[in-house]
């Protein structure tokens, strides 16, 4: 047992997979801010203007909201505090936003808080967010086909594309609930034996903490939260997609009604591309230049709406890193602290 925390010690596999995450983070962190360019960061945040704080309290809140399902989805014997909590979120978005794949960040998350409790009930909170993240963005996608398809002048060829393209994300929101329901870890261990990707022998080991992965996953060990935590990762995907809408208009634009369903919805499979790469460097401009120019909105203002967001997430990667180390900085001197007060001396001090 530690002393300074009256838990068992963090395995060496978890400090190492923090360690390593945030060195890829901050690598790639400064090679993005290089990349970009200090001058051209420093001319967007000028044009923005005084809507740059809002759209940082906006990505903000809707972290918040991630973080609060994670720690709904969590509760039970050792369960990580909201502060934990808290700063795994913003400092797993952190490198989640400079990072390709974005998925570097949610090995982040689970090696932070995987310290106090099992490390099945963190990483079925995090998938949580992130497949519940997942079925709203393939429904925004469903619903913004379906207008673009019935508002646009466009070729019948276009339209069929465009309505498979919807059904096709309605069908997959509602094959991801399905697979939740029926447990994704179990199904995909018996697969990989039923292959023979993996021995009887092994999928035997799996299958147990599998199953209990599952339930987690399920909401069944946290029935009283699941609803509230889908809840609070609905509103985060609203706020994401409101951060697009107060960018387009910090950019000194407005569109109608239907060419803003289809830029948060397109956007949505943009953003699924760039991650591709960094930041989406040149994904994102090039995509969001394509788009525009078929909503018959100014090409120049997809450029805008792309370098606006890559700028907000820099920034808010920097608040994240800096979020963490704040957090670091404030256990390591509350354990030195406790190390120099003696049994004794505590017993002195004690009332």
């Amino acid at each position: 047992m530690n002393p300074r925390t009256n838990h068992p010690s963090a395995p060496t596999w978890l400090r190492w997979v923090t360690r390593l995450s945030l060195v890829f983070g901050l690598v790639a962190f400064v090679l993005m801010i290089w990349t970009v360019g200090i001058d051209t960061l420093v001319d967007q945040l000028r044009a923005i203007g005084p809507w740059f704080g809002l759209l940082l309290a906006i990505d903000a809140t809707a972290a918040m909201c991630d973080a609060g399902a994670i720690y709904l989805m969590t509760r039970g014997p050792g369960a990580p505090s909201l502060r934990d909590v808290c700063v795994a979120q913003l400092a797993g978005r952190a490198v989640n936003s400079v990072t390709p794949g974005a998925n570097v960040g949610e090995a982040l998350k689970v090696s932070l808080l995987a310290r106090t409790c099992s490390t099945q009930r963190i990483v079925a909170a995090v998938m949580f967010v992130a497949l519940a993240g997942v079925v709203v963005s393939l429904v925004v996608v469903a619903v913004g086909s379906g207008v673009t398809a019935l508002v646009f002048e466009l070729p019948d060829s276009a339209r069929f594309a465009l309505a498979a393209t919807g059904v096709c994300a309605a069908a997959a929101a509602v094959a991801v609930i399905v697979f939740v329901r029926r447990g994704v870890l179990g199904t995909l261990t018996r697969a990989a034996r039923r292959v023979r990707l993996i021995s009887d022998a092994r999928c035997e080991r799996w299958e147990r903490p599998a199953r209990e992965l599952d339930r987690r996953l399920r909401g069944e060990l946290q029935a009283d939260h699941r609803l509230a935590a889908a809840g609070l990762v609905v509103i985060s995907q609203l706020l994401q997609r409101g951060v697009v809408w107060i960018a387009i208009i910090a950019s000194g634009y407005s569109l109608g009604t239907p060419q803003l369903i289809v830029v948060l919805s397109a956007g949505v499979v943009l953003g699924w591309l760039s991650t591709i790469v960094p930041l989406g460097v040149g994904v994102a401009e090039g995509g969001n230049y394509t788009l525009f120019a078929l909503i018959n909105a100014p090409a120049s203002l997809g450029v805008a709406l792309a370098l606006a967001r890559r700028v907000n997430q820099i920034v808010f990667a920097a608040f994240g890193f800096a979020v963490l180390a704040v957090d670091r900085l404030a256990h390591t001197v509350n354990e030195t602290v406790i190390d120099e007060v003696s049994p004794v001396d505590a017993t002195v001090i004690a009332p």
